[in-house]
């Protein structure tokens, strides 16, 4: 084989990894930077930012998620026991968030945010499932293992 030869598979590689990358950088002066082509969103806003109040005392949670609420009839958390936590609940734009803390420190230990659609809660809350702040977890009933109760969010550290 020629020495042209050999490296033909390797310009072909590299021009197919151009040509395949080329898309992904729009220049600044390109058609989309003036307003020529209309820019596609690819996620909507959160109706509720819960990253945002994830680890501050639960007086910082009252303020960012409006005034308490009664907590939802029949409500009982498949993991914490009654009487053990203050517990508290907020109804921000349409969800039911229950905030667990301690009472003395006004340490807030978990976010509950309810609702049986996991998909739409982490849409509606801008929630991550791989966040470095906070762990993400799922909530199923006691007696329903299958059904989702809601999403739990735990502080890292």
């Amino acid at each position: 084989m020629s020495r042209p030869a050999k490296f033909l598979p390797l310009l072909l590689l590299a021009a197919a990894a151009q040509l395949a990358c080329s898309r992904a950088r729009e220049r600044a002066d390109g058609p989309a930077a003036r307003g020529l082509v209309p820019l596609t969103r690819t996620a909507a806003a959160p109706a509720v930012n819960m990253a945002a109040v994830v680890g501050r005392s639960i007086d910082e949670v009252r303020r960012q998620l409006g005034p308490a609420r009664a907590l939802p009839a029949g409500f009982q958390d498949p993991v914490r026991r009654s009487g053990t936590d203050s517990t508290l609940a907020f109804q921000p734009l349409g969800l039911t968030v229950v905030a667990s803390y301690d009472a003395r420190t006004r340490r807030v230990f978990d976010l509950l945010v309810l609702g049986n659609d996991e998909d739409a809660l982490m849409r509606r809350t801008g929630l991550l499932a791989e966040a470095p702040a906070y762990l993400l977890l799922p909530v199923f009933a006691l007696n329903r293992s299958t059904q989702l109760v809601g999403l739990r969010i735990v502080p890292r550290g």
